[in-house]
């Protein structure tokens, strides 16, 4: 398959229900005014253009409904970003979510420096979104690739080892090797030897999607004047882009008779030798013309449904053969030559299958850049705490070895340990604090309006004091004084609070019970009966705040530890399903169970003791741990250094959370290693 990333691109600003309302720049994209919402549909619809940048400058009453008609829109057709016009007033009364789509607030009177500045910055921000989504559907296409590869390559070994009709094996293999490499047409040649020990080539069989084709056996010298010949002479793989232009200085040519008979072009050729046991070559398979429709339609079967039925076929659909093709089609005419190279078509689809997992791996990771490379990490560290284990002559291992396919079983899993975290919000697994950022600010703002409600509150009561003592014509010093003093404390004690809940915010042990500081606060700050704009009370701490800041480890609510959790059991479902060989088959299992605790209590069954949980998860649960600590790629935390990471993992083992025999095999080796490392004086 060709990869096709390039794009027509269209920019486009539409300034909803703003005209004479802000003043825009000179901006060298077009300018779309309009306030009806379908004319937006007829933008994106109708552009002839492959994809739409557009920046949405919009009022903010406009903002709920911009965004529930674009969720309805293609997101790969259109990208976008929204500058929001209004007020300060408008950020505390409206629900803006969907953070990620908004590059500003402005108000009406902004300057054109700062509008342009803000356009320039939201088209750079559509550009990134763009080229991220371009990198996504380059990987998920490889992906795709790779696993229809793996499917045939797996369904090619199963039908060719159950065949054993020598004609029937023949036309199997030319058959599936086509569909594979989106051939059109396809020969094999057999190698024979006469009475003499001279050596034929024997055209055996051959077919042509695009034409019905019958032709005789023949026979023809091993001799490098021929392309079949050279490669049966060499053993070389040749790849060749177009036989109609095969260079004068090659040893071999090609002979356009078959082509002028049938009125075909034999254009791209990929031919490569059949080989046994003993690397004796025993045949040539030879494929022609790989297709692919350049246009950019999608089949799912190009070999089956592109037909070369016209002359100007052969040029808009015939491309070179993708070299991955050449070791993959080289591994099927191996096997095809003796049941023996089964061994070698197995072990090419271990390969390309790690290579799928890995991939998998690394397209998930793709989503979260601060926890990218942990999966390979854990892997590697559980694959080297395996070979200490055997390496071990003594103690509660002293008797325990990894086999080789034990240790691939473990690098799996390790590998595929949290990829039931693809259904999971990513922004819990970046929830650093108790509240959510746009939560505290939020938090924040709704304490300066209770503190700005305050203050006019008792301004009010001051002029009805200045008021009725000019009335009564005498003096109020002290009774102002009084209602100041008041005035002062209640503000200073807003603030407090308001400092208190940003401490309470931080993740970390505190004196007192979250949820004891919470109570009182809460009681004071209802005491205060602060009322909104339209005269409603106004709670100043919402459920989900009280929720949140009363968690007493970590910044988990309860719910989204829940969600967390399911991971292991989302991995569990998806690995459950790939279908693992006999000595892989506790994969699935292994990689659900490296978060339960020894004292039973981790998840998703709470086992407890060492029998219940297999010991490969008791070793990626220690390596998964030791990552999270020593990880120096966290945004949201910073690493920890070896001796503390050393002596939490101890910690946890004295606590009968985690299995310390692993531990202490795990911290030897660390300790090995870093002796290896040390400076010699």
């Amino acid at each position: 398959m060709h990869d096709k990333t390039s794009n027509t691109i269209k920019h486009i600003i539409i300034a909803d229900e703003l005209k004479g309302d802000i003043k825009l720049p000179d901006i060298e994209f077009p300018i779309i005014y309009t306030n009806n919402i379908e004319t937006v549909d007829t933008i994106i619809h109708k552009s002839d253009m492959d994809v739409l940048f557009a920046i949405f400058i919009i009022p903010s009453k406009m903002y709920g409904k911009i965004r529930e008609h674009l969720n309805r829109v293609n997101d790969s057709k259109i990208y976008y970003q929204l500058i929001i016009i209004g007020s300060d007033d408008d950020i505390a009364v409206n629900d803006f979510s969907h953070l990620y789509y908004i590059s500003d607030i402005l108000p009406k009177n902004v300057s054109e420096k700062k509008l342009k500045f803000v356009i320039h910055k939201s088209q750079s921000i559509i550009e990134e979104l763009f080229q991220q989504k371009q990198k996504q559907t380059l990987y998920l296409n490889k992906l795709e690739d790779s696993l229809r590869d793996q499917n045939d390559l797996i369904d090619i070994g199963r039908s060719l080892s159950g065949e054993r009709d020598m004609d029937k094996l023949l036309r199997l293999i030319l058959f599936l090797s086509k569909k594979i490499t989106g051939a059109d047409a396809g020969s094999i040649y057999l190698v024979e030897e006469d009475e003499s020990g001279k050596k034929r080539l024997r055209f055996k069989y051959s077919h042509t999607f695009s034409r019905d084709i019958k032709l005789e056996e023949f026979v023809m010298d091993i001799d490098q004047k021929s392309v079949s010949g050279y490669v049966a002479v060499t053993g070389e793989v040749l790849n060749i882009p177009n036989a109609y232009e095969i260079p004068s200085s090659a040893p071999y040519s090609f002979k356009k008779t078959f082509d002028e008979q049938h009125s075909y072009q034999s254009r791209s050729m990929l031919v490569v030798p059949m080989r046994n046991h003993l690397n004796q070559i025993i045949g040539v398979m030879q494929l022609l013309n790989s297709k692919e429709d350049l246009s950019g339609q999608k089949y799912d079967n190009a070999a089956f449904e592109i037909r070369l039925n016209e002359a100007e076929d052969f040029g808009k659909y015939v491309v070179p053969f993708d070299e991955r093709y050449n070791r993959l089609l080289e591994a099927i005419a191996g096997q095809a030559a003796i049941s023996i190279e089964n061994n070698r078509l197995i072990t090419q689809i271990e390969m390309q299958f790690e290579e799928f997992v890995k991939a998998s791996v690394t397209a998930i990771e793709s989503r979260d850049p601060a926890t990218s490379g942990h999966s390979f990490r854990v892997a590697n560290i559980c694959k080297k705490i395996a070979y200490a284990i055997n390496e071990s002559n003594s103690g509660y291992f002293k008797d325990f070895h990894f086999t080789d396919d034990d240790i691939k079983e473990l690098e799996f899993a390790a590998l595929l340990h949290d990829f039931g975290k693809v259904y999971i919000d990513l922004n819990i697994f970046k929830k650093s604090k108790k509240l959510y950022p746009k939560d505290l600010d939020n938090l924040k703002l709704r304490f300066d309006y209770l503190y700005r409600c305050i203050e006019l509150t008792y301004f009010m009561k001051e002029m009805d004091i200045l008021k009725n003592a000019v009335t009564a014509n005498k003096p109020c010093d002290d009774e102002l004084n009084k209602l100041r003093l008041e005035k002062e404390s209640k503000l200073e004690r807003v603030l407090a609070i308001k400092d208190e809940l940003v401490k309470l915010n931080e993740p970390s042990v505190l004196a007192a019970e979250p949820q004891d500081i919470l109570n009182k606060v809460v009681n004071e700050i209802e005491a205060l009966h602060c009322l909104d704009i339209t005269g409603h009370e106004m709670h100043i701490l919402t459920e989900n705040d009280k929720i949140n800041l009363a968690i007493k480890r970590g910044s988990l609510n309860s719910e989204e530890r829940l969600e967390i959790e399911s991971h292991v059991l989302e991995t569990y479902k998806f690995v459950s399903k790939i279908p693992w060989p006999p000595e892989y088959r506790k994969i699935p299992e292994i990689a659900m169970h490296h978060h339960e605790k020894l004292d039973g209590t981790g998840y998703p069954d709470g086992l407890k003791g060492k029998e219940t949980t297999p010991i490969q998860s008791r070793i990626m649960a220690i390596a998964d741990i030791y990552d999270a600590l020593t990880a120096h790629d966290r945004s949201y935390k910073d690493s920890v250094p070896i001796d503390k990471v050393k002596k939490i993992l101890r910690e946890e083992a004295a606590n009968n959370k985690i299995d310390a025999d692993v531990v202490d095999i795990f911290l030897q080796s660390l300790e090995a290693d870093m002796s290896k490392d040390a400076p010699v004086h």
